[in-house]
C-alpha cells in the first residue's frame, strides 16, 4: 500500500525536476570560449566588443575564481579571505596587481557589497527586496542596474542611459560555477569583472543558505 501511494508521487517529482531542467536549458545564455555569443544576445544587443569567462576553483577555501579570455588566458583572479565575516575579496590582474576589492556589508537586508576599483570607482551593489520572479541589483553611485531574467541564469548590466554595458550568462550544469561575460563597453572592463565576481559570490551564498536552511535539512 505504501509503495502504491509513493510511486505516483515519485514520478511526479521526477517530472517536475525534468520540466524545470528543460526550461532552464532554454533560458540559459552561457557560451564557452570560441562558441560566439548566444544568438539571442546578438539579436538583442549586437556583437560584444569582447567576451570573458569565469570559472570557480573546486574545493577552494578562498573561493578562488579565474577570469579568462577567448584564448583561455587568465586575465584576472579573485580570492576571498578564509576567516572573514564580510567576505573580503581581492581581484588581481595577470601581473598580480590588485585592481579591485569587494567587502560585504555585515548587517544588511539588501545583501549590500562595497566595491572599490583601484584608481577608479567606489560604489555599493545592493539587491532589491521583494522581487518574486527575478533579481535586480542597483548601483546608485553609477546609476547602473544589474537586471536578472525570470530564470536568474542571465543578467544584463545597464548604465544610466539604459545602454547595455555587459550581458552575463551562467552555465546551468557544471562542477564549477561558470559564467560568460559579453562586454559591450571595454572601458568598464575591470568594473564589470568586479560586479560579476560579487554577483557570483552572492548567488553562491544564496544557494548555500537555501541548502542549509531548516526546510532543506533533516533532523534524522
Amino acid at each position: 500500500m505504501y509503495l502504491d501511494i509513493m510511486q505516483p508521487m515519485l514520478v511526479m517529482m521526477v517530472l517536475v525536476v525534468v520540466v524545470i531542467f528543460s526550461v532552464s536549458l532554454i533560458f540559459q545564455r552561457y557560451h564557452s570560449a570560441g562558441e560566439g555569443t548566444d544568438i539571442r544576445n546578438y539579436k538583442e544587443y549586437g556583437e560584444p566588443a569582447k567576451s570573458l569567462y569565469t570559472s570557480r576553483y573546486l574545493f577552494s577555501f578562498h573561493k578562488d575564481i579565474d577570469v579568462t579570455d577567448e584564448n583561455d588566458n587568465v586575465v584576472y583572479h579573485s580570492s576571498s579571505k578564509l576567516l572573514s565575516f564580510t567576505n573580503e575579496t581581492t581581484i588581481t590582474d595577470w601581473q598580480d596587481r590588485v585592481v579591485a576589492t569587494i567587502e560585504k556589508k555585515l548587517f544588511s537586508l539588501h545583501s549590500t557589497h562595497y566595491i572599490d576599483v583601484v584608481g577608479g570607482k567606489s560604489f555599493e551593489l545592493s539587491k532589491e527586496l521583494f522581487r518574486i520572479f527575478d533579481m535586480k541589483f542597483t548601483i546608485d553611485e553609477l546609476g547602473w542596474t544589474l537586471q536578472g531574467d525570470i530564470s536568474n541564469l542571465n543578467f544584463v548590466l545597464y548604465n544610466n542611459q539604459e545602454r547595455v554595458i555587459a550581458v552575463v550568462g551562467q552555465k546551468l550544469i557544471s562542477m564549477r560555477d561558470k559564467y560568460s561575460i559579453d562586454l559591450y563597453d571595454v572601458n568598464e572592463e575591470v568594473t564589470v569583472v568586479a560586479i560579476v565576481i560579487t554577483l557570483e559570490n552572492m548567488l553562491m551564498a544564496r544557494r548555500y543558505s537555501s541548502s542549509t536552511s531548516p526546510s532543506h535539512s533533516s533532523n534524522g
